[in-house]
């Protein structure tokens, strides 16, 4: 661990130094662990994930401190920089003010500006909930619903939040991100930088791709900005996490109990904008057609809903509809994104076909060409 109380590797956390932070944030009000029991460990793209089982003395007082915890430490300084630091806001800033929320207890989030590495430190989820694991096959309806529910949950609570552009100064751009701007200039610098990323992209791809389906791109690049600013300018704003695919929620083992509810991980792209976006990134970019066109509607008019019974008001069903087909729009830049960072063809090359195929279907191009007329 270095001066500025960063884990870098799992070999230094030790039992005191955990029953600090423990104590430090209200989770153990006497005792103190005696022994951390490593169980396993996993890879992701960005990060080392080490799943661990305390033991505390018999005299401990835990005040929801868990016996088994997950610590996240990025797998680079780079990844820290560029996606630990986020992940750390959020839970540092932003979660502060998430009283019962469908988010992990988090014990401990550390970035550090010297030296560049972070931590974090969150409640094991494994013994009430389950991990679908990332898989060709999305979940059926029932889990689809109450991966609804948790977005829902969250976008209800801060929406039109009054901090949300204080809130949006934490968010390092990364990506297709800088969309979320409330600055037309910036959202324009983007732009630019995103059309010569995508001269790139459609060279690359050759005859992989049709002509008619290269001007889809073209001109999706050209329009959307403008009405993304259009967007981002008025009402019905919300933080949103920016990658709420149907893996990256933990179901209650009891899927059918409703108290018990889904959550949400891996806040690592949490920005501010348009509730849709993640509706359309969760749905139309992850969803072959048939079994889309047997939930799409379903789904989001259980969204809806649920914004309505959290309290949010002034937010018709076809507003919340117009978004969801917005939000589709900006698919396209995600594909492109995810291609210019070295992502395998296997992650983005059937999202291509999966998006353009969702565009079709709900007519998302009629949203730009009527702006244009």
């Amino acid at each position: 661990m270095n001066e500025k109380g960063v884990i870098t590797n799992i070999e230094q956390l030790t039992p005191e130094w955990l029953t600090n932070i423990f104590k430090k944030k209200g989770y153990l009000s006497n005792g103190k662990v005696t022994k951390i029991n490593k169980r396993n460990s996993q890879e992701t793209f960005t990060s080392y994930v080490h799943f661990l089982e305390l033991n505390f003395s018999n005299d401990a007082q835990t005040e929801g401190a868990s016996p088994e915890i997950v610590i996240k430490i990025p797998k680079s300084v780079n990844m820290a920089k560029l996606v630990g630091i986020r992940e750390v806001k959020f839970y540092s800033i932003v979660a502060e003010t998430m009283n019962e929320m469908p988010i992990p207890t988090c014990y401990d989030a550390v970035f550090s500006e010297e030296t560049g590495g972070s931590h974090i430190i969150l409640d094991d989820l494994s013994k009430t909930h389950i991990d679908l694991k990332y898989a060709p096959i999305p979940p059926s309806k029932r889990y689809c619903e109450r991966a609804i529910d948790c977005l829902a949950e969250i976008h209800a609570f801060w929406w039109d939040y009054h901090k949300l552009k204080e809130l949006s100064k934490h968010v390092n751009f990364i990506y297709i991100f800088k969309e979320n701007s409330f600055h037309e200039k910036e959202i324009f610098k983007w732009s630019k930088k995103q059309n010569r990323t995508l001269r790139r992209f459609l060279k690359f791809l050759g005859d992989r791709i049709s002509d008619k389906r290269k001007e889809l791109f073209k001109t999706v690049f050209s329009l959307y900005p403008q009405s993304a600013y259009e967007r981002i300018k008025k009402e019905n704003i919300t933080l949103i996490h920016n990658d709420a695919h149907f893996w990256n929620f933990f179901y209650p083992k009891d899927i059918e109990n409703e108290k018990n509810k889904a959550l949400l991980i891996d806040w690592q792209g949490w920005s501010i904008g348009v509730g849709g976006r993640d509706l359309a990134y969760m749905i139309g970019f992850n969803l072959f057609p048939d079994y889309r066109h047997l939930i799409e509607k379903d789904l989001i008019k259980r969204y809806h809903n649920d914004l309505l019974k959290f309290g949010v008001k002034n937010y018709s069903w076809d507003d919340c509809w117009y978004d969801y087909r917005l939000g589709a729009l900006l698919n396209l830049y995600r594909i492109v994104s995810w291609w210019s960072i070295n992502l395998p063809p296997s992650l983005w090359w059937p999202t291509l076909e999966i998006s353009i195929l969702t565009l079709e279907d709900l007519n998302c191009m009629e949203l730009l060409e009527s702006k244009n007329k």
